[in-house]
C-alpha cells in the first residue's frame, strides 16, 4: 500500500456499478465502504468520496429500487461521500428489455479531471476497472496529481491501460477484503455493497 502523508489531500472516485459487480463475483460478499475507504487511505486526509451510480427506476422492478434507495440512504451518512447519478436507458434486443448505464462513466472522468484542475486534491484513488479511464487519469496527473488505480477482481479484471498511466496501483485481495466485510446478518445499519 502507498504511504499517505498526513498533509495529503485525498479523493476517491468510485465506479458504483463496476465496483459492486467486481466484490461481488470475486470476493462474494457485501462489504463496509466507509472502512473500505480508510484502509484504502491509510486514514488519510480524504477530502471527498464520489460515488458514481444509475438509479433504478422505481416501476422497473420495485424490490430492487427499494434495496438501491436503502443503500443510498446509508451512502448519505457517510462523512465526505457525494452520490452522482448517472442514468439508466431502456434498450430492446430479440424482444428482451435491457438497461444500460449511461453518463455515471462520463461525470466520473470529468470530476477526476477538473478536481485535479482546480487542485482540490493532491492524490486520487480511481475505483473501477474500465479502462476508458486511462485519459483521464493521464489528464490529472499532467496536472502534477497522483493518480492511484485501485484494481478489484482478479487477473481478468485488470485494465492494462490504467495501470499503464496510472501513478501506481493497488490490487485489493481476499486479507484486506476481511477487514472490511460484514458479517452476513448484519442489518441495514451497516453499508451493504
Amino acid at each position: 500500500m502507498d504511504k499517505i502523508s498526513s498533509s495529503e489531500r485525498i479523493a476517491i472516485y468510485i465506479d458504483g456499478s463496476n465496483f459492486y459487480f467486481s466484490i461481488k463475483n470475486t470476493f462474494n460478499c457485501k462489504i463496509d465502504l466507509e472502512k473500505f475507504c480508510k484502509k484504502l487511505t491509510g486514514n488519510g486526509g480524504i477530502v471527498k468520496i464520489n460515488y458514481y451510480i444509475a438509479p433504478i427506476e422505481q416501476f422497473s422492478n420495485l424490490k430492487m429500487y427499494a434495496e438501491q434507495q436503502s443503500f443510498f440512504e446509508i451512502l448519505r451518512k457517510i462523512d465526505k461521500l457525494k452520490i452522482i447519478f448517472g442514468r439508466l436507458e431502456k434498450r430492446k434486443r430479440d424482444g428482451n428489455v435491457y438497461y444500460v448505464e449511461k453518463a455515471s462513466d462520463i461525470n466520473l472522468a470529468l470530476d477526476l479531471v477538473l478536481d485535479a484542475q482546480k487542485d482540490t486534491y493532491d492524490k486520487s484513488f480511481l475505483i473501477s476497472n474500465d479502462g476508458d479511464f486511462s485519459g483521464a487519469v493521464s489528464s490529472a496527473i499532467s496536472f502534477g496529481k497522483k493518480v492511484v488505480y485501485v484494481v478489484v477482481g482478479n487477473k481478468k479484471s485488470i485494465s492494462h491501460h490504467l495501470k499503464k498511466v496510472a501513478t501506481s496501483t493497488i490490487n485489493i485481495n481476499k486479507d484486506f477484503i476481511l477487514d472490511v466485510k460484514l458479517e452476513k446478518n448484519i442489518g441495514t445499519k451497516k453499508l451493504n455493497i
